[in-house]
């Protein structure tokens, strides 16, 4: 997809949930919903550079405050966002490792692994099959 095509595509995904939350009166979803959408795309932004550790903390900050402001559950939770954010310093490789594991296990559950499979090989056997003639072996004693 080019870069026009993406755009258009953006704004017009934008234009529809922007219709639909006026349409259902769903106004108090905006802040939550830009949250969300900004903390994965600060985390994809990051990730796609190479800074795995800003990409990590930004993710969980804007996808944690826009829970948070879903729920109605703001200053206790900055308080936990705040003590996840220092517990995973330093860990933000283990981290990320988990969360594409659970990423996988979910696009597995969803459709199937579109991804070679590497099956191994215990080992073939070969059975040499006796040709079939019309002379008789006789045995002797």
């Amino acid at each position: 997809m080019n870069v026009n095509n993406r755009q258009a595509t953006i704004a017009g995904g934008f234009l529809i949930a922007l219709g639909l939350i006026w349409w259902l009166n769903l106004w108090w979803l905006l802040l939550p919903a830009a949250l969300v959408i900004g903390g994965v795309g600060a985390f994809l932004q990051r990730r796609a550079v190479g800074r795995n550790n800003e990409a990590l903390h930004a993710g969980l900050w804007g996808v944690g405050l826009g829970l948070l402001f879903l729920l109605d559950f703001v200053w206790p939770g900055i308080l936990f966002l705040a003590g996840g954010s220092i517990l995973l310093r330093g860990r933000e490789a283990q981290a990320q490792a988990m969360i594409e594991q659970t990423f996988d296990r979910v696009r597995g559950r969803i459709r199937p692994n579109r991804r070679a499979q590497n099956v191994p090989v215990e080992s073939v056997a070969t059975f040499a099959v006796p040709i079939q003639t019309n002379e008789t072996t006789h045995l002797h004693e």
